[in-house]
């Protein structure tokens, strides 16, 4: 897979602008403030429907307009596929071919993908939230069932928490069922997925660094005990009942699959507390290059890879490490301010400099 062109209409600084790309290396370099962030985050909406930039969807839109518009030409399977984008105010339309998408899950895994920014070191010393995210969002890609169980599971808990805020216990066991059905598959695959990122990232990790501790991930839940789906749910039934009326006190839900967290280790040391700051980066890339490479195991396909601000951190070998491996990996996005990348690459690339000037030119009609 591979995407060929973006259209982009009233998006954060671009009033009207047409990319076209190279199946291989497309090198977006210039100084700060002109765009090479915006446009990883356009294709970034396109497979999500949410920015990797904190914000409301309203901040996309040019300021002094009410709507913007996003198109993307992809190659998938050998077939050219058309998705656009547009929102207006709060409304969004989403159209795949000539389909119109009933909502925002269904564009997930119609371009996969992976994108790696510089606040990702946040997934080693940040908050669970940002670590369940990072998983949810690599499952969410490939398994339209964990997409349609996390959303089973928030609904389920809107209402049991609305229930216990009013003391009100009565049918809270209904929604108590929603939830731990749901509970024991979102557990159950989360484990297998983080396993088998596990198993890729740590091959990534040691070529990076050149250590020998290996890059370590364990799901950490109550339900670490339980082996299958049944034992995942009777526990959190379990759970459930037992904190109900505690939990009326705070008038939310305390224990589930939505507090649970990854240790992120290397060797039998927890990355947050021991690791240099070198290392936390060197962690994240490596992370998010096993999560390519298992997102091309699963789809048998060739997700997209996207870094923004290239090798930031890290020091020149561990840089030229991860340049070394880009070759590898189909089509790469890679935003920058070093003009001196552009000599570091000899296979074929794309340069797109920034500010775009004569560049620009508009969608053919």
């Amino acid at each position: 897979m591979y995407l060929r062109s973006l259209y982009l209409q009233r998006f954060r600084i671009y009033r009207e602008v047409y990319f076209e790309f190279t199946p291989s290396l497309n090198l977006i370099c210039g100084p700060n403030a002109q765009g090479k962030t915006t446009l990883l985050e356009a294709i970034h909406y396109l497979m999500f429907g949410r920015s990797f930039r904190p914000g409301l969807h309203q901040d996309l839109i040019q300021t002094g307009y009410d709507s913007f518009y996003l198109e993307a030409i992809f190659c998938k399977h050998d077939v050219d596929q058309k998705l656009r984008l547009y929102m207006e105010g709060k409304e969004r339309k989403m159209i795949y071919n000539s389909t119109v998408l009933p909502n925002v899950s269904n564009l997930l895994g119609l371009i996969q993908g992976v994108v790696m920014t510089p606040d990702d070191v946040n997934l080693i010393k940040g908050s669970p939230l940002l670590r369940r995210q990072f998983l949810d969002i690599q499952l969410a890609q490939v398994d339209p069932l964990y997409v349609y169980y996390l959303a089973r599971y928030a609904k389920a808990m809107q209402h049991r928490n609305q229930l216990l805020k009013q003391k009100k216990l009565f049918s809270i066991e209904s929604w108590e069922h929603e939830m731990a059905q749901a509970s024991a598959y979102i557990v159950l695959q989360r484990r297998q997925g983080l396993q088998a990122l596990q198993k890729h990232s740590q091959t990534f990790y040691a070529c990076l660094t050149g250590e020998e501790e290996q890059l370590t991930l364990e799901y950490l839940s109550g339900a670490s005990a339980c082996q299958n789906e049944g034992e995942i749910k009777e526990f959190h039934l379990q759970q459930f009942d037992k904190n109900r009326h505690r939990e009326m006190t705070f008038g939310q839900t305390l224990a589930g699959p939505h507090k649970d967290d990854i240790r992120i280790g290397i060797g039998k040391r927890d990355a947050r507390f021991f690791a240099s700051e070198g290392q936390q980066r060197s962690c994240v890339a490596a992370l998010h290059i096993g999560e390519w490479q298992h997102l091309k195991q699963v789809t048998e396909d060739i997700p997209l890879f996207m870094i923004d601000d290239v090798g930031i951190s890290l020091d020149d070998k561990r840089r030229e490490r991860l340049l070394d491996q880009l070759v590898s990996l189909g089509q790469v996005f890679l935003t920058t301010t070093d003009a001196d990348l552009i000599n570091s690459f000899t296979g074929p690339k794309k340069i797109i400099l920034l500010p775009l000037a004569a560049q620009s030119c508009f969608l053919p009609r």
